[in-house]
């Protein structure tokens, strides 16, 4: 979403969530609402969102890359899905489905981690008792640990020949419980872990190395 136009339709707290999640993505926001909704965005957001007016209009979808709209008119809502339709453009419409291109998911976000919950529309009350039910499950720190795992691999790449070298490696890690001892809040020991299973690794490798070697015949 870095740097997309994003075209918002309408007002109230739900446009204003999917703003600024839209907004977090680094997504630019062009905007068709009362000029007021503008001001509950906050200071550091302004840059990114652009008022245009408080009527649609099909030049407001020019470089845009998705749609959203809170609005409640049916007319307003079609003729929007039929315009960004023609011009392949994503449209989420709240609570309205059957003008949707694009699925907007309850989502549980521990950067960079993000799972995302939907029911295919059928109802955003059911997917978000789902999240919580879900998030309830998920540790705080499942952001961290994803970023360590992300240095822990950069780190350890080199010593792999193979991408299915690696995918074994770290599949063995995960059944030993190198994930589940940083979430319970040692990282020094799961980085040891780590190590430990790379110099078995190693030595492995070379032995193997070693005796497919050919043997002296002299």
């Amino acid at each position: 979403m870095k740097n997309k136009a994003c075209l918002l339709v309408g007002t109230g707290q739900e446009l204003l969530r999917k703003g600024n999640l839209l907004l977090d993505a680094g997504a630019r926001l062009k905007l068709i609402s009362p000029p007021e909704m503008v001001a509950l965005w906050p200071q550091h957001a302004q840059p990114a969102i652009t008022w245009l007016a408080t009527t649609f209009e099909p030049r407001h979808l020019d470089d845009v890359w998705l749609v959203v709209s809170t609005h409640s008119s049916h007319p307003l809502n079609l003729g929007i899905r039929q315009e960004a339709e023609r011009r392949g453009i994503f449209v989420n419409v709240v609570d309205q489905p059957e003008f949707c291109s694009a699925i907007w998911p309850a989502m549980i976000s521990r950067p960079p981690v993000c799972v995302a919950i939907s029911t295919g529309g059928t109802g955003p009350v059911l997917s978000g008792w789902i999240r919580q039910k879900i998030e309830k499950q998920l540790p705080d720190n499942l952001g961290e640990m994803a970023l360590w795992f992300a240095r822990m691999r950069q780190r350890m790449t080199p010593n792999f020949s193979s991408l299915e070298q690696r995918s074994s490696f770290w599949k063995k890690l995960f059944s030993l419980g190198v994930l589940d001892r940083f979430l319970s809040g040692d990282p020094l020991g799961a980085e040891q872990m780590v190590q430990d299973a790379m110099q078995d690794h190693i030595k492995k490798m070379t032995v193997k190395k070693i005796e497919s070697l050919p043997s002296d015949q002299s």
